[in-house]
């Protein structure tokens, strides 16, 4: 997860270089270099899936505790484990759901764009669905230490 990470935040510095240079293209020389909104189209929503998975390792999710700091220890496990257990089977559908379409796109070579750029949708897809099976995966490790949380003796502690 770490490593998907990195590779986004790549992304992002040279996604940001790309820009750059299509603004200064535009102001300097009145001509913008060809196919820039649509990678960067593509490339944010990809930037986003490889680092979701890391993010929540992590806890870098933006959440609210206010209901949670009146709760015990056991309670506020249980709560955890039910968002965790949730968070996985949405993060879980979503890579069943969308399997079958990134199949397809593989097959087909699907692109976004018109001529002169066209831009590849199909790997982006598996970045994807990648992201969220992490994800799912990572929920579901979150759900299994909460759990130990729940069933541990002395968990009523705050």
């Amino acid at each position: 997860m770490a490593g998907l990470n990195a590779i986004g935040s790549v992304w992002v510095a040279a996604i940001t270089v790309l820009v750059c240079a299509d603004i200064l293209g535009r102001l300097l020389f009145q001509y913008p270099l060809v196919g820039v909104p649509e990678i960067v189209k593509v490339s944010i929503v990809a930037i986003v899936w490889l680092q979701i998975p890391h993010t929540l390792k992590t806890g870098g999710h933006l959440r609210s505790d206010i209901v949670l700091r009146f709760l015990s220890g056991r309670s506020r496990a249980a709560v955890d484990l039910f968002a965790y257990v949730l968070g996985a089977l949405v993060f879980g559908l979503l890579v069943y759901s969308g399997w079958d379409t990134m199949i397809q796109a593989w097959e087909l070579g699907e692109f976004e764009g018109e001529l002169p750029v066209r831009v590849p949708t199909y790997p982006l897809r598996s970045i994807v669905l990648l992201g969220a099976a992490l994800t799912a995966l990572q929920f579901l490790l979150m759900a299994a230490e909460a759990g130990r949380r729940l069933l541990a003796p002395g968990a009523e502690a705050p």
